[in-house]
C-alpha cells in the first residue's frame, strides 16, 4: 500500500554529476518517496526553501558552492536546522573531511562508490523518523482543541515519544554517543559506547577489573575511557570548552574493554535554548566516530611520501649532474638545434622533478616533526635580492614586470636560516608570477629603525586573478590550491613556506580579492 502524494516523504539529492544523481535516484526509487534533485548548491538551497525534506543526501565536492557551505546554510535556517544531512564522499577522502562534515552538522556520511543496501537502510531510518515527527506535529495541533488538562497529558506523551525517538536514533547510529547535563555529568550513553568502553551509565566508570578503579571512574566521568597518554590534554581542553560553552572537537584514543585502544574523532556540542543573547548551556551531546583506519592510512601515506622522496633524490641528483656534464661537454661541439632543444628540455624537467621531490621531502619532515632550521648571521636584504633576481628570467618569459622596492637600508642583519628564507621568497614570487596574469609584481622589504619597535616584513603583491574569500582559510594547508586545475602544482609551496616562517617565530598572512590580485605578507622577529 502506498501513501497519497501529500504523505510522500521528500528526499533531496544534491550532486553536480548527472550520472551520480541517476544512480542515487535508481537506488532510492520507491512509491513512498518523492525524490527531488539539485545539481548545484544554490539550486539545493532553493529546494529547501520550497519544502521540508525527510533527509538530504549532499555531495561534498561541487564547483562553486561546496557541500560544507550548503550544509552550513541549511543549518543556519530555523525551519531546516534539524533536517538530517548525509554527506556523500569519495572513499579516498581523509579524516579531516569526515571531521569537517560532522562539524557543519552532518549526522553521517556515505562513501562512493555507494553500497545500495547501506544507502536504503540509512535513508529509511530518517524517513521513518520524519514520518513519526509529522505524526507528532499533527497530534500537537490536535491538542490545541482539547482542554488544558488533556493538552498537558498529550504533551507529556509527545515528549515521551520524542525522547524514545531520540534514544532510538542514538542506538541505531554506528558512532559511540552520550549525553550529559550542563556540568558534564553523563545522563545517557548508547549501546555502542558501552560496547567500546564498558562504561555503565549507573557507575559512570569502567567495568570491574578494567584499567582504573571504580571511584576514579566516577570522578572522571566519560574521561575515564580516554587513553592515559591523551587524558591530560583532553581533560584540559574539555574543561575549557565547558567553561566557554563552546563546541569541543579533537582526535583521541579510547580504551576498549579488552585493554586495546583505537583512535576516534570526538565531537561534543552544547545544547541550549535561545532566549535572546547568549543562551545558557542546558546539556551536552558527545559523538565518537572510529577513525583508526583513516588515521593509519594517512600515516602510511606520509611514511610512503617520506621514503619515496628520499629514494628519488639520489637518482635525480645523479641524472642532473650527468645532464649538466653532458651540456658542458657538448658546448664547444656542433649540435643541431633539435638535439640542443631536447637536452635543454631534459634539464628543465629534471630541475622541476628535483624541486618537487625536495618539496615532498620537506612536507614529510614537517609531518614527522623532524623539520629543523640552521640559523646564522645573514643579511635579509641580500636574501630577498638574490631570490628576486633569480626569478627575473621566469617573469620576463610570461611578460611580468618584477619590481623590488628599495628597502631604504643597505643591510638588515639578523639570525635566520638563509636557505629557508630564500625558499619562502622564491615560493611567494613564483606564485605571483604564475597567477599574476602578466601584470606587474611588487616585492618590498620593511624594517623598523628600532628592533624593539616591531618585526621586519616582506610583502609580495600581484595584480592577478586573486583568491576568493571562502578559500583564504585553506590555502596554507597541505595539498590545497585556491586556483583551478588549469594551473600546475601540488599545493605544497604555501604550506612549507608558512611552516618555515612560523619556525622562525614569525607569521604569514594574505589579503586578496578576486580579479584584483593578492598580497602575501611575511613578518619575522628582528634578532640582532
Amino acid at each position: 500500500m502506498t501513501l497519497d502524494s501529500s504523505r510522500l516523504a521528500s528526499i533531496l539529492l544534491v550532486d553536480d554529476r548527472p550520472q551520480d544523481l541517476a544512480v542515487l535516484s535508481s537506488i532510492l526509487a520507491h512509491p513512498d518517496y518523492r525524490l527531488v534533485t539539485a545539481r548545484s548548491g544554490m539550486e539545493a538551497l532553493r529546494r529547501v526553501l520550497e519544502r521540508d525534506f525527510a533527509v538530504i543526501l549532499l555531495d561534498v565536492r561541487m564547483p562553486g558552492m561546496d557541500g560544507f557551505e550548503v550544509a552550513s546554510a541549511i543549518k543556519s535556517r530555523d525551519r531546516s536546522r534539524h533536517t538530517p544531512i548525509l554527506f556523500l564522499t569519495a572513499a579516498h577522502e581523509d579524516v579531516s573531511t569526515i571531521y569537517r562534515a560532522y562539524s557543519v552538522g552532518a549526522v553521517d556520511y556515505l562513501a562512493k562508490p555507494l553500497d545500495e543496501a547501506v544507502v536504503r537502510a540509512k535513508v529509511g531510518i530518517f524517513v521513518e523518523l520524519f514520518r513519526k515527527d509529522q505524526r507528532i506535529q499533527e497530534q500537537a495541533r490536535a491538542l490545541k482543541e482539547a482542554s488544558q488538562r488533556e493538552r498537558e497529558l498529550q504533551l507529556a506523551e509527545v515528549r515521551l515519544l520524542s525522547e524514545k525517538r531520540y534514544r532510538s536514533l542514538m542506538e541505531m547510529i554506528p558512532a559511540a554517543v552520550w549525553t550529559a547535563s550542563a556540568d558534564g555529568t553523563v545522563t545517557y550513553c548508547n549501546h555502542r559506547w558501552y560496547e567500546v568502553t564498558g562504561m555503565h551509565l549507573e557507575d559512570r566508570g569502567p567495568r570491574q577489573g578494567q584499567r582504573q578503579k571504580q571511584s576514579q571512574g566516577q570522578s572522571q566521568g566519560w574521561l575515564a575511557a580516554v587513553h592515559p597518554a591523551d587524558a591530560q590534554r583532553v581533560a584540559t581542553q574539555w574543561s575549557a570548552a565547558m567553561a566557554a560553552g563552546e563546541t569541543y572537537s579533537s582526535e583521541l584514543r579510547l580504551m576498549h574493554t579488552d585493554g586495546s585502544s583505537r583512535w576516534y574523532l570526538c565531537h561534543i556540542i552544547p545544547e541550549s535554548e535561545p532566549r535572546g543573547g547568549r543562551a545558557p548551556v542546558r546539556g551536552w551531546l558527545g559523538m565518537f566516530a572510529d577513525c583508526e583506519e583513516l588515521k593509519h592510512a594517512v600515516e602510511a601515506r606520509d611514511e610512503f611520501m617520506s621514503i619515496a622522496s628520499h629514494e628519488l633524490r639520489t637518482p635525480l641528483s645523479t641524472l642532473l649532474l650527468n645532464l649538466e656534464g653532458l651540456r658542458r661537454q657538448l658546448v664547444t661541439e656542433e649540435l643541431d638545434e633539435r638535439a640542443r632543444r631536447k637536452l635543454e628540455s631534459a634539464l628543465r624537467q629534471t630541475h622541476r622533478m628535483e624541486k618537487l621531490v625536495s618539496s615532498l621531502l620537506d612536507v614529510a619532515r614537517i609531518v614527522a616533526g623532524r623539520f629543523q632550521l640552521e640559523p646564522e648571521a645573514c643579511d635579509l636584504v641580500e636574501i630577498v635580492q638574490q631570490a628576486v633576481n633569480g626569478l627575473r628570467p621566469q617573469a620576463v618569459a610570461v611578460g611580468c614586470a618584477l619590481e623590488l622596492c628599495d628597502p631604504g637600508q643597505t643591510q638588515i642583519m639578523g639570525r635566520w636560516d638563509r636557505m629557508r628564507l630564500e625558499q619562502v621568497v622564491i615560493n611567494l614570487v613564483s606564485n605571483a608570477i604564475k597567477y599574476g596574469a602578466g601584470k606587474p609584481i611588487h616585492v618590498s622589504l620593511e624594517c623598523p629603525s628600532d628592533p624593539e619597535a616591531g618585526p621586519v616584513a616582506i610583502r609580495v603583491r600581484d595584480q592577478g586573478i586573486g583568491i576568493a574569500t571562502e578559500h583564504l582559510g585553506r590555502i596554507f594547508d597541505r595539498f590545497e590550491r585556491a586556483a583551478s586545475k588549469n594551473y600546475s602544482g601540488l599545493g605544497m609551496g604555501l604550506y612549507i613556506s608558512r611552516q618555515i616562517v612560523e619556525a622562525h617565530g614569525g607569521a604569514m598572512a594574505v589579503a586578496s580579492e578576486v580579479g584584483r590580485g593578492s598580497t602575501f605578507t611575511v613578518t619575522l622577529p628582528l634578532r640582532r
